[in-house]
């Protein structure tokens, strides 16, 4: 395989119209679809078959409106597993409205706990946290989201991020003479033990950094080893399939593999994933490739 290409790897049983964000905890992949709901596949026989289909606690078919739709755009395990239970929380970016109410954005993580039962599994939400794009003031940071932020949470060093960017990442969105950019913000990682609603402010920042990149179309993306993966493209309507990666330490791009989509058929990129010594890619009709990038 070229570098910084991909192939398949396996097709996936596709439950609804389209799939979404994607992590991997053992050999299972949870792939999740449009308003929340989780299929879950065996990734060493790689049948296309779902092995369970069950709706996150987050599922949200636009109540009270369509802004709240759970999208399910991108999706993380944590790092540690809570005491007394067999998998790690799941972090999920949900909503789907490009706006915010009095809460915040539309677009929020669900903080998720899924339980493993005899024929299947369950899943519950344990904490939405939120960021409210308030006036910046006097404070030394660029307005973190301008709508669609992606949340990725580090357990062990307690932050969370946001990644987001500049301008809306669609063609005709950036002021002309401007270049748009990507930014991420780390923030201290709510404690889900205390639930509820947190309403994140540019208060509660504590770093950030600014990339500047032309790349366009944000899908979803993963965190490993203070690097965010990140994916975009959508090649039916003329955005070419990309993965990045963004080193939180450097706090610069380190990698852009692009000029895949013939690699993925010009099938639509969605998240992407570690599994082993390999890095997996989702697309939203129903394949798994995997990509030959650093990990």
């Amino acid at each position: 395989m070229r570098k910084g290409h991909a192939q398949i790897y396996m097709q996936y049983e596709r439950k609804l119209s389209a799939g979404q964000g994607m992590d991997i905890w053992q050999d299972r992949a949870f792939l999740l679809f449009d308003s929340g709901m989780c299929g879950v596949y065996d990734l060493k026989s790689r049948k296309e078959e779902a092995l369970a289909f069950f709706p996150l606690g987050s599922y949200n078919e636009g109540t009270p409106s369509k802004e709240y739709r759970n999208h399910a755009n991108s999706c993380m395990f944590g790092s540690m597993i809570p005491e007394g239970k067999d998998m790690p929380l799941l972090y999920v970016t949900i909503g789907s409205g490009i706006g915010a109410d009095e809460d915040g954005f539309y677009y929020r993580c669900a903080v998720e706990e899924i339980t493993k039962e005899e024929g299947g599994y369950s899943a519950r939400t344990l904490q939405i946290i939120t960021y409210r794009p308030e006036e910046m003031g006097d404070l030394p940071w660029e307005q973190p989201a301008w709508g669609c932020p992606a949340f990725f949470a580090d357990e062990k060093k307690k932050k969370m991020y946001i990644f987001s960017a500049r301008y809306r990442t669609k063609r005709g969105c950036v002021p002309e003479g401007k270049k748009n950019a990507y930014i991420v913000t780390s923030f201290d990682l709510p404690d889900w033990q205390e639930g509820g609603l947190v309403r994140l402010s540019p208060r509660d920042i504590k770093d950030q950094f600014i990339a500047e990149s032309d790349v366009l179309f944000t899908q979803g993306g993963a965190l490993y080893d203070d690097k965010i993966y990140y994916t975009f493209g959508c090649p039916e309507n003329g955005y070419p399939d990309h993965v990045m990666v963004f080193d939180l330490e450097k706090k610069k791009i380190i990698e852009n593999a692009g000029d895949m989509d013939a690699d993925f058929n010009r099938e639509e990129i969605e998240c992407c994933a570690r599994y082993g010594d390999k890095f997996l890619c989702n697309t939203s009709t129903g394949s798994i490739y995997e990509v030959d990038i650093r990990i």
